[in-house]
């Protein structure tokens, strides 16, 4: 069955909390005969992350049907890896707007996507790319992606002005080309944990506090 993909609009995630992170999926550690411990890495890792967000009047409506598009753990949901301390987006604002500043009746605008683009090519594995053309200089600890896969940036070296040198963790998933865009904003693919995630309970004044939990689909 093709699970269907919810792309959730840009600046519609009002965050309280942030806490992306890779879950390495190692084995719990078991005591050998000497005493010693061992941990076993035998499945790929993923992003995982359980973000608590705040949701006003309609926005707790359009938060209902972006849901129910999803159908519980069937859908798949696009989404933006919102993190201000690696990385500030006008995507956090609403997105760009309208010539004029106009914008859409929800307030929000265009997705915007601040990008980069590879100097070179990097093969699946990698842990260290080269890009240019940054419309900011990437920072340690910054998550980007590549294709809907997320990585983040252990050590940024500048190679020249807007060139940069970036090591980074989870290796690559996928083959880079050189040109490829590669976003200043991660951005992935991700399922709900559970059929209630995101159940917004609201009263009187209409504002509703859910927290999500999201772990990345890897088998695309």
């Amino acid at each position: 069955m093709q699970r269907p993909i919810v792309t959730i609009p840009a600046g519609f995630l009002q965050l309280l909390e942030v806490d992306w992170d890779i879950d390495w999926r190692g084995q719990p550690p078991g005591n050998d005969t000497g005493g010693g411990t061992s941990v076993v890495y035998n499945r790929f890792p993923r992003w995982i992350g359980s973000p608590s967000i705040l949701l006003q009047g309609d926005g707790i409506a359009q938060w209902r049907a972006i849901r129910a598009q999803a159908q519980g753990r069937v859908g798949i949901y696009r989404l933006p890896m919102v993190d201000p301390v690696g990385f500030v987006s006008s995507a956090l604002t609403g997105g760009t707007s309208f010539e004029g500043g106009a914008t859409f009746a929800s307030g929000t605008g265009f997705a915007a996507e601040p990008a980069c683009f590879a100097a070179a090519g990097a093969a699946a594995g990698a842990v260290q790319i080269r890009v240019e053309n940054a419309e900011v200089a990437p920072v340690i600890g910054q998550i980007m992606s590549h294709k809907l896969w997320p990585f983040t940036v252990t050590w940024v070296s500048e190679v020249s002005a807007g060139v940069y040198e970036l090591g980074i963790q989870m290796p690559l998933r996928a083959a880079i080309a050189a040109g490829d865009t590669i976003k200043l904003q991660g951005e992935g693919l991700f399922e709900a944990v559970e059929d209630s995630m995101g159940r917004a309970g609201y009263d009187l004044d209409l504002v509703a506090r859910p927290r999500l939990n999201f772990r990345e689909v890897l088998n695309r």
